[in-house]
């Protein structure tokens, strides 16, 4: 098991490293630079000097190596945009309105959309079957930013009931914090429907049926409990994906999180921030996936293959 661990670890690292790589080279290839200013051009001098100050007037490779070295100890210089403080405070300042939003989306949509894939997994075929499998499909195919323009179109536009961007008060929360709800709503609903159908099929259902047990018991000590196990696939990825924020929903409702900053940084060529944004995120779900894996093993002794004792 810690054989399998090690070379998880390893593997998340090799990643970190491919990732940050091609991301700083993307960065320096696309034309243009983050003190290309064409309304209010530098002097030569001043942008020599400005260059010289973020260390840009270096080979690129010593700008990676430089950057990475720093980064392992957490240290991922000054945001372009903001030179007030470091990309840390940046952060820490930033991820507070993602993780209430991502954390109120997944504690909405998550239950909401389980108890709707169960519904029509018990219900196949039915009414309730239909509008669960036409809602996870809409709300999986659907762009989230199609889901908040109807959000705010009818219930702050044409209903004029909440506000349609601001961070100020809860009443501002609500309408992101719906758009948020919908992923998971709709993966967690299609996922539970699939896992309790192919439950509901296996021997062991039928054996119990036949040795007379009530359904209720049948369905929340056995069905519930297997069915679960293939949701964890699903579970941390989404989870990691929604508090780490959304670029559109937060875009689009003004909510000073980490998802705006995701645009911000490529628009403004902020180099700092943007490196530190996505080998957050890439860190993040490597994590997941690492977490996921523990817990199937943990969980579902059958997967407990040769190579991870």
């Amino acid at each position: 098991m810690l054989g399998y661990i090690l070379k998880r670890v390893v593997s998340l690292l090799v990643t970190f490293i491919v990732v940050s790589l091609i991301i700083f080279s993307l960065m320096r290839v696309i034309p243009g630079g983050p003190f290309d200013e064409d309304k209010m051009p530098l002097s030569p001098a001043a942008k020599a000097k400005i260059m010289a100050q973020y260390g840009l007037d270096k080979p690129p490779a010593i700008q990676y190596l430089r950057y990475m070295a720093s980064a392992l100890r957490f240290d991922f210089g000054i945001p372009y945009q903001s030179p007030g403080e470091t990309v840390v405070q940046l952060l820490g300042r930033a991820w507070p309105p993602s993780l209430i939003l991502g954390g109120l989306g997944m504690l909405i949509g998550t239950p909401l959309g389980m108890l709707l894939g169960i519904m029509a997994a018990l219900r196949r075929n039915r009414p309730i079957d239909y509008f669960a499998s036409g809602l996870s499909t809409l709300g999986m195919t659907v762009p989230v930013y199609v889901i908040s323009l109807m959000l705010m179109l009818v219930f702050g536009v044409w209903l004029k009931w909440l506000p349609t961007s601001g961070w100020g008060t809860p009443v501002n929360w609500i309408l992101p914090v719906t758009a948020y709800a919908v992923t998971p709503l709709a993966i967690f609903a299609r996922y539970t429907r699939s896992a309790v159908l192919d439950t509901l099929n296996k021997p062991f259902v039928t054996v119990l049926y036949a040795k007379g047990l009530p359904f209720r018991l049948i369905l929340f000590k056995h069905i519930l409990r297997n069915a679960a196990i293939p949701m964890i696939t699903v579970f941390f990825p989404v989870l990691i994906g929604i508090t780490t924020g959304s670029i559109f929903v937060e875009q689009m409702f003004r909510v000073p999180g980490l998802g705006s900053y995701f645009v911000t940084s490529i628009q403004k060529r902020d180099y700092p921030l943007e490196m530190a944004l996505i080998l957050l995120l890439t860190l993040m779900v490597g994590v997941a996936y690492i977490i996921t894996d523990l817990a199937y093993y943990f969980l579902n002794p059958r997967t407990r293959v040769k190579g991870t004792e």
